[in-house]
């Protein structure tokens, strides 16, 4: 039990002002959520909840995820889009005297700053 309560699993934990009070969840299970007046009391009620969910499944010999590993990913991307919008990409990267792989790829940064 205290591998898997060890690993590093992602909380999230959101203000809702529909509900007046914060919201939390574990990323990598399904169909849980947990709410508080306090982000650490949140907090506490994941681990508690998860602690709970491992006992459970280890229990009943159900498979736990886990979190996503670093090494499991090697940064290539296979990417479809249209003809229209590779054009504009191209145009784009261009412009900005970058390769579409550079420009892609600040792009992409760009937004996941955004929601961290």
């Amino acid at each position: 039990m205290d591998y898997y309560l060890n690993l590093p699993y992602t909380y999230v934990i959101e203000w809702s002002v529909l509900d007046n009070c914060f919201l939390g969840s574990i990323v990598e299970l399904e169909r849980n959520m947990t709410c508080g007046n306090t982000r650490e009391q949140v907090l506490a009620n994941l681990k508690e909840a998860l602690a709970s969910y491992i006992k459970t499944s280890l229990e009943s010999n159900m498979e736990i995820p886990e979190p996503l590993n670093i090494k499991d990913f090697k940064g290539n991307i296979t990417y479809r889009t249209s003809r229209e919008k590779h054009y504009l990409l191209a145009k784009q990267a261009k412009l900005s005297g970058k390769s579409i792989n550079a420009f892609i790829d600040e792009a992409i940064s760009e937004k996941l700053l955004a929601h961290n």
